[in-house]
């Protein structure tokens, strides 16, 4: 039964054809009843389940909060304030604070259920060539996404490995398991990180050759930017060419997503930069991951917007709490953002309310004042617009300075559609790689239109960085672009850069055991093939 268990938990098959959207197709109280043949025996089917599959991106565990927050929490950028007690262990770099169990299971349970509408769409009633050739392209950019998502928490990027410690890649499932009895018979063994890494690669090649240009619909719209694409798919391959060192593809792929005709968004500018955060379609997103209604936000504990921020609205700082906020900037990524805070010259209104430069408290005094009345330090930014997004927040055991990007949309509280891919990222992943082939000219123009996108009056120096200079200098534009989206953590471990952090105290090293998670117990203890990352 413990190895029948294990098998269920790994590829999450119980009913994994059983989709929400079928369900209600096939009017079944159980879901756990539904046989794969008849849920996907027709176009209807198959488009709810593949729906299912686009779904699982939604979770907490997934871009719901943890891929964004749990890397931010880990890396040297963030401070978590016990509001909560929330990421204060992943923030401290705690042994087993990580990405969670449920990354695992679910994210295998998408791609079982991936390869079983796979097997299925073929033989789908009412489908004509254009629909399997489309749901092909999809599920394989899906399936793509999926365990690249795998792959790179739970085991080491190419770029950076410990030799001594590196236990492989994650397992590669390629069939559908419809029955717990199919899933007790398999015992998977790890493939190794190239073996991941080229099958994640020829997903997305099949998805190029698949999906149209701007994916469902046209340029701009929610539904282009929430379904899969060739421009998805184009960024996606950029970023896993880049975490493999693959510096040629790397760039050859962020090249042609940057070219593309009839693609999707656009890079920001000074003038719309923050105007994009606020809007419900980012209008630099190339992929999203769409929260449709109201109701499925993960609400006021652990979705995105309330992770990080307090506010119900900019400027909000005296008004009802929102959020929790329990992850903000540091010390260091406000100064390097350019933040800086003053206290008023005149006394104010009446006594001081607690702030935190999220570094210490200043005081632990609390007060009822009216809103609006200009008790804490006037933040003072300099031209870097990303700086815009970060504010003081609520008074809940003082008051941080937090980030608004994942505000909400449409004014739903903590009701935020998740950027995963977006144009900033095209130039900075080529900057990277053109630097790495010795096109460092190449590198320094692409870096450029970041800071031109992002600085206000920005020249562009005459004399060009060059060597160490210009690679550090594109690593610090990663880090200020995509503050609090998530990238950070993977920059330093896939770059062998120790965290560094002075609140909490930290010095870990690039080649320290907690930087990879354990694989979930459950898993190991079931199947005596899979190996326990080291370390646990």
């Amino acid at each position: 039964m413990k190895q029948i268990s294990a098998r269920i938990l790994i590829l999450g098959i119980i009913a994994a054809v059983a989709m929400p959207a079928c369900k209600k197709q096939l009017d079944i109280p159980s879901r756990n009843s539904i046989d794969a043949s008849i849920a996907l025996g027709d176009k209807n089917g198959i488009e709810g389940a593949i729906n299912s599959v686009y779904s699982i991106l939604k979770r907490e565990s997934h871009y719901g909060r943890d891929l964004f927050s749990i890397p931010e929490a880990m890396a040297d950028v963030a401070f978590a304030n016990g509001r909560s007690s929330r990421l204060v262990n992943e923030n401290r770099n705690t042994s087993g604070a990580n990405i969670t169990t449920a990354l695992w299971t679910g994210s295998y349970g998408a791609i079982n259920e991936i390869n079983l509408i796979l097997d299925a769409a073929p033989a789908a009633k009412g489908a004509t060539p254009a629909d399997l050739t489309r749901w092909e392209g999809e599920l394989k950019f899906l399936r793509a996404l999926y365990l690249f998502d795998l792959v790179k928490n739970y085991s080491y990027i190419p770029t950076f490995t410990v030799p001594a410690q590196d236990k492989g890649g994650v397992v590669i499932n390629l069939k559908g398991f419809s029955s717990p009895a199919d899933a007790a018979a398999y015992f998977p063994a790890r493939s190794t990180n190239a073996e991941c890494y080229a099958q994640i690669m020829s997903d997305l090649y099949k998805a190029i050759s698949l999906l149209a240009n701007n994916g469902r619909g046209s340029t701009g719209s929610t539904k282009a930017i929430s379904y899969a694409s060739k421009h998805a798919a184009l960024a996606l391959g950029s970023r896993v060419m880049l975490y493999e060192g693959n510096w040629a593809k790397a760039d050859s792929f962020a090249t042609a997503a940057i070219a593309l005709t009839g693609g999707l968004g656009a890079m920001t500018t000074t003038g719309n930069y923050v105007a994009g955060w606020r809007a419900a379609n980012h209008p630099e997103a190339i992929f999203q991951v769409l929260y449709e209604t109201l109701g499925e936000n993960l609400g006021v504990n652990t979705s995105l917007a309330a992770t990080h921020t307090t506010l119900s609205a900019p400027g909000a700082a005296f008004l009802t709490r929102q959020g929790q906020g329990d992850l903000v900037p540091n010390a260091f990524l406000i100064g390097q953002l350019g933040i800086t805070a003053t206290f008023l010259t005149a006394a104010p209104a009446c006594t001081p309310t607690p702030f935190n430069f999220n570094s210490s408290l200043s005081t632990s005094a609390n007060t009822t004042c009216t809103p609006g009345t200009p008790l804490l330090p006037v933040i003072t930014y300099s031209n870097d617009i990303r700086n815009r997004l970060f504010e003081w927040g609520t008074n809940t055991s003082g008051h941080y300075i937090e980030c608004t990007k994942w505000l909400g949309k449409s004014g739903g509280p903590n009701w935020d559609n998740t950027v995963v891919l977006r144009w900033a990222e095209l130039y900075l992943n080529r900057a990277e790689a053109r630097y790495r082939r010795n096109d460092e000219p190449g590198a320094w123009a692409d870096l450029n239109v970041i800071r031109t996108a992002r600085y206000t009056g920005f020249v562009v120096p005459g004399v060009p960085l060059t060597g160490q200079a210009l690679l550090d200098e594109i690593w610090k534009q990663r880090m200020l672009e995509f503050a609090f989206e998530g990238h950070r953590f993977y920059d330093l471990k896939r770059n062998g850069i120790a965290i560094v952090k002075t609140n909490p105290v930290t010095n870990l090293p690039a080649t320290d055991f907690k930087l990879l998670p354990r694989i979930p117990t459950t898993e190991v203890d079931g199947n005596p093939n899979l190996s326990q990352n080291f370390g646990y």
